[in-house]
């Protein structure tokens, strides 16, 4: 038979001994060392946001505002402006109008006060001003385009000539020619409302400017005669009226395309050219269906060899009286 192993009893270490000793307290040094690393850690990790902070800061001023950035006098002064327009303005009316100081640094313009400054008079539908460094200021401007003009009272009383742009816009004009702007016909039918520094924009314009656009495509030796043009009966009537100077009156509806209406103005025109003066007609296009109404305008006519009176530019024709015509007949086209 085989003994039984023998079991030995495990081998005993120091580390099972009993230790029935406390470890020393830590000393008042060490204390004192281990607050001001927590310190010094607070510290450091305030630094850090302050300086993430204040770079978020600084892009975000850099790009909303940098005026902010730099005291008002500093920064190089600002020498020169480099413009560019689509328009009649000129470099000078831009200076006039930002009214920059001589000392004025490039890096403390205010560049949306500038802009508001140059949007301000109507004339001006966009402004863009860019910083060219080192003292250059670069200004972009899109200009409103003038289709009328019209006669406002000023603060003494006397009339005063405005023009008028598509959108309905009235500025001064500052730039164009008085040949370019005696060109343009007068506006009648209306009323100029006061906003701020301006006026409301007037309602209807855009209708007014594609008759324009119309005649002068189709017929632009006959729209060189249309001296006023009234919305006085649109917003009730849909029609647009204009005092011709080689017609008389011409009614156009808004409805139909301008285009047709001109094709037939201008055949009814060829039709009757021989029968009446010049400028006594009075022609109805808004009827509809295609028919023209054709009226003889009642007016003393000057004796042969003088020249026939016109009115004054800008007066309505709203007393003018019109005899029928029953015995003039015009033959359209299918296509008019």
């Amino acid at each position: 038979m085989n003994a039984s192993p023998v079991k030995l009893p495990p081998s005993r270490t120091w580390r099972d001994l009993p230790q029935p000793i406390k470890p020393r307290a830590m000393s008042r040094e060490g204390r004192r060392r281990r607050a001001l690393a927590a310190v010094r850690g607070t510290g450091l990790a305030g630094l850090l946001l302050g300086a993430a902070w204040g770079g978020m800061e600084f892009v975000f001023t850099l790009k909303q505002n940098p005026a902010r950035l730099v005291a008002p006098a500093g920064g190089a002064t600002v020498r020169g402006l480099v413009l560019r327009t689509d328009g009649v303005l000129d470099e000078a009316w831009v200076q006039a109008t930002l009214a920059l100081s001589p000392q004025a640094g490039l890096m403390a313009l205010d560049l949306a006060v500038l802009q508001r400054r140059l949007l301000a008079g109507g004339q001006v539908s966009v402004a863009e001003l860019t910083r060219r460094l080192p003292d250059k200021l670069a200004v972009t401007l899109h200009e409103r385009a003038p289709v009328a003009r019209v006669l406002a009272q000023t603060g003494d009383g006397e009339p005063r000539t405005l023009l008028v742009a598509r959108d309905g816009t009235v500025f001064a004009g500052a730039g164009h020619t008085p040949e370019t702007v005696a060109r343009l016909p007068f506006l009648n039918g209306v009323r100029l409302k006061a906003a701020g520094t301006g006026f409301v924009p007037i309602e209807g314009m855009a209708a007014v400017a594609g008759l324009l656009a119309a005649a002068q495509s189709g017929v632009p030796e006959l729209v060189r005669g249309f001296r006023v043009v009234s919305l006085a009966r649109l917003e009730s009537d849909d029609v647009i009226t204009v005092q011709s100077d080689d017609v008389g009156e011409v009614i156009f509806g808004v409805r139909e395309e301008f285009a047709r209406q001109l094709a037939r103005l201008d055949f009814a025109l060829a039709a009757t050219r021989r029968q009446f003066p010049v400028g006594t007609l009075r022609v109805n296009l808004a009827i509809g269906g295609g028919q023209v109404l054709v009226a003889r305008l009642a007016v003393d006519l000057p004796v042969e060899g003088t020249a026939r009176p016109r009115p004054a530019d800008g007066a309505a024709a709203s007393t003018a009286k019109f005899l029928p015509i029953p015995s003039l007949s015009v033959n359209f086209p299918h296509a008019l």
